[in-house]
């Protein structure tokens, strides 16, 4: 019995009301399954597919799936339609899609182990990046498979030095590692998650069901009403764009600097936020050792 399959064995101790997935059929990462192994997120996204789905067909799904989150600072840049447009010429069908908030708590679920190297300006400003408004939630199949490693792979790094520029992140113009404008689920592991990460039980449930009985003839229906949702949360920025702001200094340290990050990020108006938070994304140390990348 492999490492990953014992943990998932033991999940169901305290878990009874939930099934517990076999984690080394989702992942190849021995180490996502054991950081995953007790993850209540894990286990909700999991009920949810069987539950609506059966066992069989809730790893079927899984395999099938590609999740993407087109973040609000790619909508807030006017980066929407290319993004989705880059996806679709890729091959990919859209098959479910939903308006998608998260709060502050949301952040850290969802990304909880990347930002263990996390500076608090770099918290403050996902915060901010999030309170912009909506992202559009996409799921999307692929005839060749594997879907969710196949678009992380087109999504492209989140350091721009070197980055193909006909990958998600270049075509939206992700600056640096904080304003990277997209989000993908890694690989299937990370669909099951991140779907209860996103959603709650009833909407997951919902749209789990409606994308796998999916087979649209016109597939920017799938993601026309839900788009619409979104951009209607945004007024248009003015004053400088993301790609245009201006490097400053990197705060040496914390007090005043700080204190005028919050006051810049918490002002009123979408457009002034989002001018804030691409700005300062460009000034301030995002990891711990310092790297502003």
């Amino acid at each position: 019995m492999t490492t990953s399959v014992r943990t998932a064995a033991t999940m169901g101790q305290g878990w009874a009301d939930m099934p517990a997935p076999a984690l080394d059929r989702l992942t190849r990462e021995s180490e996502k399954a054991q950081h995953y192994a007790l993850d209540p997120l894990v286990r909700e996204g999991w009920a949810t597919l069987v539950g609506v789905l059966g066992a069989a067909e809730a790893q079927r799904f899984a395999f099938e799936t590609a999740l993407l989150w087109v973040r609000p600072d790619a909508v807030a840049a006017g980066a929407a339609a290319g993004v989705l447009a880059r996806v679709e010429a890729d091959g990919f069908t859209p098959v479910g899609a939903r308006a998608v908030r998260l709060e502050r708590a949301g952040v850290r679920a969802l990304w909880w182990w990347q930002l263990h190297r996390a500076t608090a300006e770099r918290l403050l400003l996902l915060d901010a990046v999030v309170e912009l408004g909506p992202g559009l939630l996409v799921l999307y199949r692929h005839p060749g498979g594997d879907a969710a490693r196949r678009l992380t792979r087109l999504k492209g790094g989140n350091d721009p030095v070197g980055r193909p520029a006909d990958t998600l992140r270049s075509v939206a113009g992700s600056p640096n590692r904080l304003l990277t404008m997209v989000h993908t689920s890694d690989d299937p592991l990370d669909v099951v998650r991140e779907l209860a990460a996103f959603l709650p039980w009833r909407e997951r449930a919902a749209l789990v069901a409606s994308a796998h009985a999916s087979s649209p003839s016109a597939p920017q229906s799938v993601v026309q009403a839900s788009l619409a949702v979104v951009m209607a949360s945004y007024t248009p920025a003015k004053g400088r764009a993301a790609a245009d702001a201006i490097p400053g200094r990197v705060p040496a340290q914390r007090g005043a600097a700080f204190a005028e990050l919050v006051r810049d990020i918490t002002a009123e108006g979408t457009g002034r936020r989002w001018e804030a938070v691409a700005r300062w994304s460009r000034q301030v140390p995002l990891l711990r050792d310092g790297a502003v990348r």
